[in-house]
C-alpha cells in the first residue's frame, strides 16, 4: 500500500510540472522572429528564382538560411531541433504560430501607417 501511494505522489508531481520548454531550445520569442526572417528570405528567393530562367540560384536559399541563423548567433542544427520540439508539442507550436503572426500583423499595420494616402 505504501508503495502505491509513493507511485501515486510521484506520477502526480511529474504531471504538475507543467510541459516547459528545455533549455536547449529556443525560446519562443526568439524562434518566431527567426521564423519571421526566414519567411522574408523564401519571399525573396522566389522573386528571385522567378527571374533566374536557367535556374543558377539552386543553394542560394540554403545560403540565405544560413545568413539568418548567423545574424542570430545560432546554427542549423539548433534550429531544426528546437522546431522539431515545437512541432511535437502542439500547444507551444500553436504559441509560436500565433506569434509568428502577431509580428506579420504588427509589420504590417506599421507599412501601412508609413504609405502615404493618395
Amino acid at each position: 500500500m505504501r508503495k502505491l501511494i509513493i507511485g501515486c505522489l510521484i506520477c502526480v508531481a511529474v504531471a504538475c510540472t507543467g510541459d516547459k520548454i528545455p533549455k536547449t531550445v529556443l525560446p519562443i520569442k526568439d524562434m518566431s522572429l527567426i521564423m519571421w526572417d526566414m519567411m522574408k528570405m523564401d519571399e525573396y528567393f522566389i522573386r528571385l528564382t522567378t527571374k533566374d530562367s536557367l535556374n543558377k540560384l539552386a543553394k542560394e536559399n540554403i545560403r540565405m538560411y544560413e545568413q539568418v541563423f548567423k545574424s542570430y548567433g545560432i546554427d542549423r542544427k539548433t534550429f531544426y531541433n528546437s522546431y522539431a520540439y515545437y512541432e511535437s508539442h502542439p500547444a507551444h507550436y500553436k504559441a509560436l504560430i500565433d506569434s509568428i503572426d502577431a509580428l506579420s500583423n504588427r509589420q504590417r499595420a506599421f507599412l501601412l501607417k508609413q504609405t502615404p494616402a493618395k
